[in-house]
């Protein structure tokens, strides 16, 4: 089926479920749900994803908190992420991204990011969910900005997030704030334009479930630097499926484009980023 079929049939359930317009994850997707984990389980998501930027220092392939990349051409990268149970409705995760591409005189590992979910509403597997899920980023170095693989000063990101779990569909829906600084005295990929100071972020993502062992989804979101020295918009729009290879593990699937309107990222005209990502997740 076209892509605008599924686009219209997401738009369609955001409204029926009386959402505003509305970005954080559960791998592959860029939009979280409100589950956690439940107490003392542990849970690792180690991925890999090739993306290509058409648009150095603009936001177009920032969509994935945690993976972002406003350097100029390819990326290569793995990012990694595990998280603890604290309680049976609130979980802390500790993430990090490996870039094999590109290198340079720097740490490979950036986008290190502390987070902290907390399920308010709802047990995560059946009716309404809500949760809410606050995180910092700590700075890169300089060298990493200047080369797009972060921002040098301290992050901060609080995300809303409401599920609907049906039997057959499950609808995740994400609104954020996120405080995104970066040294001024140095460029991000040779730009010094003020991009990402203050940014809200807003996605759905219904997800259908096929069967035991396959989840197929649709994540489409947008974002808006809300500051008067630089407002830039971005789009997205993923296609996603997700195994379950057993119980406690996922092999999850994805591809992502991106845009300054609906039209470049789900057309594919005028893209500013486009992402694949496979990986696995392990609970344990």
């Amino acid at each position: 089926m076209r892509l605008s079929w599924f686009i219209h049939c997401a738009l369609l359930i955001l409204v029926l479920v009386g959402l505003p317009r509305l970005v954080h994850a559960f791998e592959p997707l860029n939009t979280d749900d409100a589950g956690t984990i439940g107490k003392s389980v542990n849970q690792i998501e180690a991925y890999f994803y090739s993306l290509r930027n058409f648009a150095p220092g603009d936001p177009g392939s920032t969509a994935t908190p945690g993976e972002e990349f406003r350097g100029d051409g390819n990326a290569k990268a793995f990012p990694f992420t595990y998280t603890y149970g604290i309680s049976e409705t609130t979980e802390i995760a500790f993430s990090t991204t490996y870039y094999a591409t590109p290198r340079g005189s720097y740490s490979p590992f950036s986008n290190n990011i502390i987070s902290l979910k907390w399920r308010f509403w709802g047990d995560g597997e059946s009716g309404l969910g809500m949760a809410i899920k606050p995180a910092i980023t700590l700075p890169a170095s300089t060298s990493q900005q200047v080369q797009g693989l972060g921002l040098a000063k301290t992050n901060y990101e609080l995300n809303y997030i409401i599920s609907y779990y049906w039997e057959e569909i499950e609808v995740h829906s994400n609104i954020s704030y996120a405080r995104n600084p970066y040294n001024s005295n140095f460029p991000i990929s040779g730009s010094y334009d003020p991009y990402q100071i203050n940014l809200v972020s807003g996605s759905i993502a219904p997800i259908w479930n096929v069967n035991s062992w396959l989840k197929l989804a649709l994540d489409i979101g947008s974002s808006i630097n809300t500051s008067t020295n630089g407002a830039a918009v971005n789009d997205y729009a993923m296609v996603a499926a997700i195994f379950s290879v057993t119980k406690n593990v996922d092999i999850g699937l994805s591809f992502l484009q991106s845009g300054t309107t609906p039209n470049n990222a789900w057309t594919g005209k005028n893209v500013a980023a486009n992402r694949s990502e496979i990986g696995v997740t392990w609970r344990f």
